[in-house]
């Protein structure tokens, strides 16, 4: 395999990761929208009779006429939640509360509205009996049906707390008249930020639920991003830790021409002199200066000295082109400004002295008098040139921190992921 054929190779490795990641996230992005196309409900034949019964003329037509054209079909419809609301809702409007408890009675002799649909379009009867009592002078009257409707919204919130209709017939239990004590404050105080506490919460999954369609497919997209980056920080610290234990260290002395693994020490070359750093003037073989600024147009780049320097062992030494290298150094200092707080630089040197650990394409020449010359630079196949002064060992764990670190945000990314499908699609926040 040519080294030019095996650059191609490795190059292909971040854009082969990126279509990968397009593909994941676009699936899961359609198959997001698909599950909130299909969690719309389909509207029912009663509730299109209802809405024809309501047809272009309902600001229009008195109470009573709509509800006559609801009653036609009285017989087919008494149990479909839609009609029975729409009708319970006229007859109130037109105070005919006997007539809307026997609609209810016979809806629930239909057996197919839920107990707790059921128990709101009573409570609402309930609310509307009240306020006639209380217009009527029967504050005895209203007192028991305002307790009766307290104690069934505290069912309804229990059973189904982030169900609308209980929290608006607190809402509207707030605007009538308070009466001597039948109801605690507690009870019936506040009911919007009842519910909007009930719809924050992230144990119960409700907070998923009150998403928007919008920020749902937004939330899709960030986790299925968070994930596959996960995943790819993962794959790349398994090669690379891979890599390293694959290849032998070897002595200056015995390697050949190739892509080698080095260990030595540290040292400037025979009439180099020491380079600076910028800014702590230490001296040192190699060093590296990123300025960053945090604040608007945010950018860093990066300084590096190119003087080459040796790695030396026992056997003998190699000179190391840094041109191109990845170094990770135990030398790392940081520099702020207390007038500038958003910008940061940092600086990063290798010593003369640091063990140090070397991968990289050796060559071998001969000078002038014959005498065999040994230099390491970056590799023309695409592999890297890793410099530290970290040994192996460590270099190796610090690569499965990032395996294992990728594991656990593409986990909790996926976790994240099936438990907001499940929240969303899967429960039921209504009867």
């Amino acid at each position: 395999m040519t080294p030019g054929f095996q650059r191609t190779l490795r190059e292909l490795r971040l854009p082969t990761f990126v279509a990968l990641s397009l593909v994941v996230v676009t699936a899961l992005e359609l198959a997001t929208r698909r599950l909130e196309k299909g969690s719309v409900r389909t509207q029912s034949v009663c509730a299109r009779l209802v809405d024809e019964a309501f047809g272009l003329d309902a600001a229009r037509t008195p109470d009573s006429v709509l509800l006559t054209r609801l009653l036609d079909h009285r017989s087919r419809c008494t149990g479909d939640t839609t009609y029975v609301d729409r009708a319970r809702q006229l007859m109130l409007d037109v105070h005919r509360i006997d007539d809307a408890r026997a609609l209810i009675a016979d809806a629930e002799r239909s057996g197919a509205i839920a107990k707790g649909q059921l128990e709101v379009q009573r409570a609402w009867i309930d609310l509307e009996e009240s306020r006639q009592a209380l217009r009527n002078g029967d504050a005895r009257r209203a007192a028991t049906l305002r307790t009766k409707l307290v104690a069934t919204t505290n069912w309804l919130r229990t059973a189904w707390p982030e169900w609308a209709p209980p929290y608006v017939i607190l809402t509207e239990l707030e605007r009538m008249a308070p009466i001597e004590g039948v109801a605690s404050l507690a009870a019936t105080e506040n009911a919007s930020t009842l519910e909007r506490a009930a719809h924050r919460r992230v144990t119960s999954g409700a907070i998923v639920r009150s998403l928007s369609v919008r920020q749902t497919y937004a939330a899709v997209f960030a986790l299925a991003v968070l994930g596959m980056l996960g995943f790819g920080a993962a794959a790349r610290g398994v090669i690379a830790s891979h890599e390293m234990r694959r290849m032998p260290t070897l002595s200056v002395a015995d390697a050949r021409a190739g892509y080698v693994e080095l260990a030595g020490t540290l040292h400037l070359p025979p009439r180099g002199d020491a380079v600076i750093a910028p800014l702590s003037k230490a001296s040192g073989v190699w060093y590296a200066h990123e300025p960053s600024f945090a604040s608007r147009g945010s950018h860093t780049w990066r300084e590096r000295s190119t003087q080459r320097f040796v790695l030396r062992d026992a056997t003998g030494e190699v000179a190391i082109d840094p041109s191109c290298a990845v170094v990770r150094t135990r030398h790392v200092s940081q520099f702020g400004s207390v007038f500038t707080p958003y910008r940061r630089e940092t600086e990063r040197m290798l010593r003369d002295g640091d063990a140090a650990y070397v991968v990289g394409e050796l060559e071998l020449s001969r000078n002038k008098s014959g005498a065999v010359e040994r230099s390491v630079r970056a590799p023309e196949d695409g592999r890297q040139l890793l410099v530290s002064n970290y040994t192996e060992k460590e270099l190796i764990v610090r690569e499965w921190l990032w395996v294992l670190g990728g594991l656990l945000l593409c986990g909790l990314a996926t976790a994240s992921l099936m438990w907001g499908y499940v929240q969303r699609y899967e429960v039921h926040v209504m009867p």
